[in-house]
């Protein structure tokens, strides 16, 4: 009888100790893939997000930079607004290809339910020429846009009419944005002056997006820009490091978790083999007298171990695989800012690792009990009798 043969058979006897370890070793892999691959994904989903926007550098009011950035690309309120005249400003100065004004809001009605708007000019269809209209763009003061996702949950298409009681107003739907995967899906799109009036925020803008076309000016543009007054500057690279740096804490703290678990699991596993180990001493014992070395008792155990952290290993990432539109939703639920977008996808190589890395934890786990039960003596089987 071989050793693998007799490592599955001691599997076998053991069936409901080694399951629940199993599931232990799976629990901490399906929780290293998931947050392995929302590390690597949201990096990518912030990067894709900041291209779809279109803004090379985002103007803003001093004091408020990070909020202004996520704000220009989620919407919400903000407590500092830029003075209009900044904006006329912004596009006199040689260099700068685009600039639009933007006023971000969010309207809370009665029931909980949060619609996002957003004031526009017709200078942002530059900044996103990918946005495909159904219907057409603002024809005056009291029409207004509709994002794909916000047009399906108010049930209205082109030529219909939407009330907003929030703010006692009735506006005649121009047109329905077809689907673009971003933030801009769930939005209400306003003309600036209206929405500037809605809101009672008349020459006030949320930020200014710009573009300058030719990355090589942007550094240029941005120290004229910063010559205004009462404004802040970021580019787009710095609003990525400012949102990864906002979010740096929130990734610490969930890798530190993780951390944890794969610990209890390494102690787990390490137990369960132990007292594995301690129920067959009788039987190591009779196998020595009958000729065989220590290394074969090691190998057996060690095997034991290894098969029981490669399944757990499969099933975690299999099970981080299927349920990572859940784990996406988890982790966005805890995030200060989550880009559009999935977060998590399946990555085969995060998934070849995440194997790996069990039986990296089975190795570790199996080493001390391999060697215990590599050192039992038929002595000792003797005086277990």
């Amino acid at each position: 009888m071989n050793i693998i043969t007799l490592s599955l058979k001691s599997l076998k006897r053991k069936r409901t100790r080694a399951a629940l370890t199993i599931i232990g070793v799976a629990v901490a892999t399906a929780a290293l893939f998931s947050l392995v691959s929302f590390s690597v994904g949201y990096d990518r989903a912030l990067k894709k997000e900041m291209q779809d926007s279109g803004l090379q550098m985002l103007v803003s009011t001093e004091g408020c930079p990070t909020e202004a950035a996520s704000l220009a690309l989620h919407g919400g309120e903000i407590t500092k607004y830029v003075d209009e005249k900044r904006l006329t400003e912004v596009r006199s100065i040689q260099g700068v290809h685009v600039a639009t004004g933007m006023l971000m809001f969010s309207l809370t009605e009665e029931g909980g339910k949060t619609s996002l708007f957003s004031g526009i000019d017709d200078e942002i269809r530059k900044l996103k020429p990918y946005w495909k209209l159904k219907g057409s763009w603002f024809k005056d003061g009291s029409s207004i846009i509709l994002g794909a996702e916000a047009a399906k949950v108010e049930e209205r298409t082109v030529g219909d009419k939407i009330y907003f009681p929030g703010f006692d107003r009735e506006f005649n739907v121009a047109g329905v944005l077809q689907r673009t995967g971003t933030e801009d899906d769930g939005f209400f799109f306003l003309p600036l002056k209206t929405a500037q009036e809605v809101f009672h925020k008349q020459g006030k803008l949320t930020a200014i997006g710009v573009n300058v076309g030719d990355p090589g000016r942007i550094e240029k543009v941005k120290e004229q820009i910063e010559e205004l007054p009462d404004v802040y500057v970021l580019t787009a690279d710095q609003m990525m490091g400012q949102i990864l740096k906002l979010v740096g804490s929130s990734k610490t703290l969930m890798f530190a978790v993780l951390a944890i678990a794969l610990i209890i699991s390494i102690v787990g596993v390490l137990n369960t083999v132990l007292m594995s180990v301690m129920e067959m001493v009788k039987e190591f014992g009779y196998m020595r007298c009958v000729g065989a070395a220590g290394i074969d008792v090691f190998k057996i155990v060690f095997l034991e171990t290894i098969t029981v952290c490669l399944i757990g290993g499969i099933a975690g990432a299999l099970g981080g695989s299927v349920l990572s539109s859940f784990a996406d939703s988890f982790i966005r639920s805890v995030l200060p800012y989550a880009p559009a977008g999935k977060m998590i996808e399946f990555n085969p190589v995060i998934f070849v690792m995440s194997i790996f890395f069990a039986i990296i934890l089975g190795i570790i786990a199996g080493v001390y009990p391999s060697i215990k039960a590599s050192k039992i003596s038929p002595m000792e089987a003797i005086r277990n009798e």
